[in-house]
């Protein structure tokens, strides 16, 4: 398929679209619009002159472009286009408009669409002449503080207009600052012949078994009139040596009117290769391409690409089965950015590179869905994705909302459903009837607010039997001890939960990236009161001095140095003391668990374990450890510890991979300075997928200061298998 570059200066290129070529074809949009502020109701955006407007570049979120702007700007274009055969049709598709999008050509207003991240098509064949002139009034509106705002939201926005981690936090006036709208994605002109194919749809099909997959392809279309053809379908592989399936038949095509139709076939795909993520086998991919031709040529022709895996959830918490094979899973709740415009497959790469470096095998895409270019990127190298629905705390709670975020949900799953990275579909996070703290934060909360709207999005999600559905993040699943209650000792607790979706505690990012957003003279506000003003621009980026003083109780030491330091112990200190307590119960009963946060989005000082420019903290090397496959996990049974009084630590050996290992030897080594308490070692066989404790230690500390915890796994060669450490202050 040929695509070509459009532009402002479009009308001086028609050359490029030359009447010769021949349906199907793709053109780019991207490049400098023209935009103006929408706000004043009675500025009519679609005709006049545009020479005045501002230039802004599409695609982009408004703010990541320079423009912070909230509520809704007119964006206009124009490019030319030969007179085409009757037969032709002439489509406009839009990858993603954030929120609400009116589409105007040539004075003619052709459609309207609400939601951020869906792909949409408008039929312009009407409407088009040689030369044309595109409009688009695209509105992101700030919620009403006063109404709806947050509990009652009216946008299915998710963590883009609401959340921790945004600018302003999630509960103050300025909590939607730095507004996400815009035309954001991709927006490309079709022609096409006849028809128009708008979107295509695999599943895999097990009836048969595993050695005998078979592919689900259903494609979606737009037809005027009735039409005979043939459908020729082929899979191919994409990132592999193989041989290619086909299937070819006659179709009719039915007139779609206002609706689209769809047409569905089963592709059998005998022993074709399977997806596997990383560590277990490769992720072969299959380039799906749907053509439909008659007697003249093609009409249309899309290509999407899937993988073919299965997904199981096992009864009583027994894990989960991909590929018949049982996987314990070590996630990472990921936001990439706030602005998805600024994320590419390079930029999601890089971030994925270091969420593999630290041993988690899943993130979950919190809150939100994202580009299309993190789907890819995890496509191809196997990493398992945890996929919200946009929908964050609470909202407009009517019949009506429901509807609608039901709809979206059921474009989220087939648009993006042919990720076989994806394995989890999970729904509203912290829903409203599941937390009984916003009572203490809105009169109006009630024990029942968004029940309705939780089951109906469930319900759509588990149309798609192909994945693991779970209904809602519930607050029982968000193990918060040592941050927002408890102490971190709670996290040696029995888990109450299979799956934990939350975990974890804030860390200053280093001194220089801090600089980045924290003015020198605010560096070191001369109080730990956490309403003291002089919090007000470190709360502004996420910054919970509450959490920090009197919950966690953190020091901040004689300077900014050791403050830094301080919360960058204790983070690491936390997100590895539960993340090893919670694999200790490996399906007993945990079976996923995904810690808070991966990366800082924004100049922040937040729970991620990597900062803003991507430099990892010190509770990153820490998850890197806790999340070895194969780990000598340290289990302290107390996190008191005091001179002259005993304790113990009990040592195990936790195997996620599918491999055993036999003759190896556990060596540990307990110190505290040059005095070792504890020294020894123990051969252990070390099963398949298991976790069993090794030995229990006795331990007394002879005085204060630091208590160093070493082991390690080697094998009979003496060679390193795995390695892990911790450290203790036992107190006087």
């Amino acid at each position: 398929m040929m695509r070509y570059a459009l532009s402002l200066s479009v009308l001086f290129c028609a050359p490029l679209f030359a009447a010769q070529l021949s349906p199907p074809e793709s053109w780019s949009l991207a490049g400098e619009w023209r935009a103006h502020d929408a706000n004043d109701a009675d500025f009519v955006g679609w005709r006049g002159s545009d020479q005045t407007w501002r230039k802004l570049r599409v695609p982009a979120n408004w703010y990541s472009a320079g423009w912070d702007h909230q509520g809704a700007l007119w964006y206009r274009t124009q490019f030319s286009l030969p007179k085409q055969a009757a037969d032709r049709l002439a489509t406009l598709e839009f990858d993603g408009v954030d929120y609400f999008a009116d589409v105007w050509l040539n004075g003619q207003k052709l459609a309207q669409h609400e939601g951020y991240f869906q792909r949409f098509a408008v039929d312009i064949t009407g409407s088009l002449t040689r030369h044309n002139q595109l409009a688009v009034r695209v509105d992101s509106p700030l919620e009403d503080p006063q109404k709806n705002w947050p509990l009652r939201k009216n946008l299915m926005k998710g963590i883009l207009n609401q959340h921790d981690s945004r600018p302003g936090g999630a509960w103050s006036p300025q909590g939607q600052d730095a507004n996400s709208g815009g035309i954001w994605s991709p927006v490309r002109l079709r022609l096409s012949r006849s028809v128009a194919i708008d979107n295509v749809i695999l599943r895999p099909d097990w009836s048969q078994g595993l050695t005998q997959p078979r592919l689900r392809v259903e494609f979606v279309y737009r037809a005027p009139a009735s039409k005979a053809a043939t459908l020729d379908l082929t899979a191919r592989p994409d990132n592999f040596s193989g041989g290619a399936y086909h299937l070819q038949q006659s179709v009719t095509l039915q007139p779609t009117g206002n609706e689209p139709q769809r047409i569905a076939v089963t592709l059998p795909m005998p022993k074709a290769q399977l997806w596997w993520p990383k560590g277990y086998g490769k992720p072969a991919l299959y380039q799906v391409q749907v053509k439909l031709r008659d007697e003249q040529g093609i009409l249309d022709q899309r290509s999407s690409r899937t993988g073919l895996r299965q997904i199981v959830e096992q009864a009583q918490n027994q894990g989960w089965l991909i590929n018949g094979q049982r996987l314990f899973i070590r996630g990472t709740n990921y936001i990439g950015s706030p602005w998805l415009s600024t994320m590419n497959k390079a930029r999601y790469g890089r971030d994925f590179d270091l969420v593999e470096r630290m041993n988690a095998n899943a993130i979950r895409v919190h809150g939100h869905v994202a580009s299309r270019a993190l789907y890819q990127a995890a496509d191809e190298r196997g990493l398992l994705i945890w996929q919200d629905v946009p929908l964050q705390w609470g909202y407009n709670d009517t019949p009506a909302f429901a509807d609608n975020a039901a709809r979206q949900t059921e474009e989220m799953v087939e648009q993006f459903g042919n990720s076989p990275a994806i394995v989890v579909w999970g729904g509203q996070n912290e829903p409203p009837f599941n937390s009984p703290w916003m009572g203490k934060r809105f009169p109006d909360w009630n024990k029942d607010l968004n029940r309705n709207l939780m089951q109906r999005v469930a319900d759509t999600l588990a149309k798609d039997n192909s994945r693991i559905v779970h209904p809602f993040s519930a607050v029982e699943e968000h193990y918060w001890a040592g941050w927002y209650f408890g102490t971190m000792a709670n996290l040696l607790e029995p888990a109450k939960t299979a799956t934990i979706t939350e975990f974890g505690a804030q860390a200053l990012p280093e001194l220089a990236t801090l600089r980045t957003f924290i003015p020198r003279s605010e560096l070191w506000p001369a109080t730990t009161q956490p309403g003291d003003p002089k919090w007000t621009r470190w709360k502004y980026h996420n910054f919970q001095p509450i959490q920090t003083f009197q919950n966690a109780k953190i020091s901040r030491g004689e300077n900014i140095h050791t403050f830094i330091a301080n919360t960058q112990r204790y983070q690491a200190q936390l997100v590895a003391i539960a993340a090893e307590s919670y694999r200790r119960q490996r399906f007993q009963p945990v079976t996923a668990l995904f810690q808070f946060m991966f990366v800082e989005t924004w100049p922040s000082a937040n729970w991620g374990v990597v900062d803003y420019l991507r430099h990892p903290k010190a509770g990153y090397f820490a998850l890197k450890r806790a999340y070895q496959p194969l780990l000598p996990s340290i289990e302290p049974k107390s996190l008191e510890w005091k001179a002259g009084q005993p304790g113990q630590f009990n040592l195990w050996a936790i195997n996620d991979l599918p491999v055993a290992y036999k003759g190896t030897r556990l060596e540990w080594r307990i110190a505290q300075g040059d005095k070792v308490l504890a020294q020894g070692k123990q051969q252990v066989d070390i099963a398949a997928d298991s976790g069993k404790k090794v030995v229990e230690l006795p331990v007394t500390p002879s005085r204060d200061g630091t208590l160093r915890v070493s082991v390690k796994i080697v094998n009979g060669e003496n060679r390193l298998l795995a390695s892990n450490q911790m450290e203790f202050e036992v107190a006087p």
